[in-house]
């Protein structure tokens, strides 16, 4: 009998050291939690300037371009100008919605297809950037904009270029 007390004993002494380790290591988790929100709060932080340098970067960028709008042809202002300020992120999202639209492309540039075709499979790249025809209607190199990929038009006329300039302007 006094052997199952001691064992009985024993056993309470175990159960109360576990659960004190038990809160213990509760508390090391809740700690580590907090530590964790920390660093959440602070990679955020670093985005956020990361982001708003950039911006200040690519504004610099555009502003000591030393070839005037005039002398570019449209397509080189397109696959420069353009692409820059698309990947920027300065054009709100609603407006990128837009430029998938074949109509608002004619309309904003005159152009017979959508400035803007979204990537939604790697593989069918090559397809995407055809027409019906078969015919290559955007540019091979796809760029990201706010981490989605993108082809852009590549059927830019002279006419347009007057509309292209003013429309990145307002960027």
């Amino acid at each position: 009998m006094l052997k199952k007390i001691l064992e009985l004993s024993n056993l309470e002494t175990t159960i109360s050291l576990r659960q004190k380790e038990l809160l213990e290591l509760e508390e090391k988790i809740e700690e580590k939690k907090r530590v964790l929100k920390q660093l959440s709060r602070k990679a955020r932080k670093y985005e956020e300037y990361n982001a708003a340098e950039k911006e200040v970067a690519v504004s610099v960028a555009l502003e000591a371009e030393p070839v005037s709008v005039s002398e570019k042809k449209i397509g080189v202002i397109a696959r420069t100008d353009l692409v820059r300020l698309l990947e920027s992120g300065r054009v709100p999202q609603s407006v990128i919605e837009s430029l998938k639209d074949q109509r608002y492309s004619k309309d904003t540039f005159d152009l017979n297809f959508p400035l803007l075709k979204e990537i939604t499979d790697m593989g069918k790249m090559d397809e995407l950037g055809k027409d019906h025809t078969g015919r290559n209607r955007y540019y091979a190199k796809p760029i990201t904009i706010q981490g989605k990929k993108y082809l852009v038009c590549a059927q830019w006329y002279d006419r347009s270029k007057a509309k292209l300039v003013r429309w990145i302007g307002k960027y």
